[in-house]
């Protein structure tokens, strides 16, 4: 009798269960940016981050992260979370070891329009004498917008070198921007902002002093923006985006145009292994 009782309970806990481990652990923005249907995919880096490192925060991403090596992978596009797998991945190492994915996670980048990067948790080789070399996708990933990805390789960048921008974008904060106003991962300020110039690093970054990047730093990133017909270059006034532990790191520019390029200085940033980056530059690209 007391069983059957019960029994009600035990049913509604299960689904309750089951319902939460359904849930995502993303944000999926409305629609995907045009822009991506006219560009090829492509994995963009794939950044030996931490070896036997990750730490016991690493659990809010998965419990039995804490001393695996973490492996982010930043691609053109964003990533399809219907046909995210582990068996999408294959490693290989210097000795010419071929390692599988043990899980991955879009986390800690979970914002909308930042699934283009994946965290590879796993055991991927040991350092320096057999690191991983190279990522091939051998399953059916794809992109929001419908591109196959398998076949794609990519050469890993190695443990003791430092982090460098993947990819940049740009874009204008409208009516119909998802805002975050405050707290971890806040956008621009709104009433001085004219555009955000959005960088994705290979990896996570910080200060070289270990804290966020932040006011020393804006006289380090130097933006090209085509105003009307002339070029001149810019500094951010500010950094947004800050205090969520990922790779993307916002640029808050208050002159008008449109942004071309991006350059950071050598050795303001470091990747979690305290590694400082080079300097770095590439082209922005617009969302829309």
């Amino acid at each position: 009798m007391k069983l059957n009782k019960l029994q009600p309970i035990l049913f509604s806990l299960l689904l309750l269960l089951i319902s939460c481990q359904q849930v995502p652990d993303y944000i999926l923005s409305e629609e995907t940016p045009p822009i991506d249907k006219t560009r090829k995919a492509k994995m963009l880096s794939a950044f030996f981050g931490l070896d036997n490192a990750l730490t016991p925060r690493a659990r809010l991403i998965w419990r039995k992260a804490p001393g695996k090596d973490g492996m982010p992978i930043v691609f053109s596009h964003e990533i399809d979370p219907k046909t995210l797998d582990v068996a999408d991945f294959q490693i290989k190492t210097q000795k010419g070891d071929i390692r599988g994915v043990e899980f991955v996670s879009y986390k800690p980048a979970i914002e909308e329009f930042e699934l283009r990067t994946l965290l590879l948790i796993g055991e991927y080789g040991e350092y320096p004498d057999n690191e991983p070399v190279e990522v091939e996708i051998v399953g059916e990933l794809k992109t929001r917008d419908g591109q196959e990805l398998k076949g794609q390789k990519i050469a890993v960048t190695p443990l003791a070198e430092g982090p460098f921008i993947s990819y940049a974008e740009y874009f204008r904060i409208d009516d119909q921007y998802p805002y975050v106003e405050t707290g971890n991962g806040c956008d621009c300020p709104k009433s001085e902002t004219q555009v955000v110039v959005r960088t994705v690093w290979s990896g996570g970054v910080r200060s070289k002093e270990g804290k966020e990047i932040g006011e020393a730093e804006l006289k380090h990133f130097y933006i090209k923006l085509l105003v009307n017909k002339d070029t001149i270059e810019v500094n951010p006034f500010q950094i947004a985006d800050l205090k969520d532990n990922e790779n993307n790191i916002d640029l808050c520019i208050k002159e008008a145009g449109i942004p071309l390029s991006v350059k950071a200085d050598k050795n303001i940033a470091i990747d979690p292994n305290d590694d400082l980056n080079p300097e770095t530059e590439i082209e922005v690209l617009s969302r829309w």
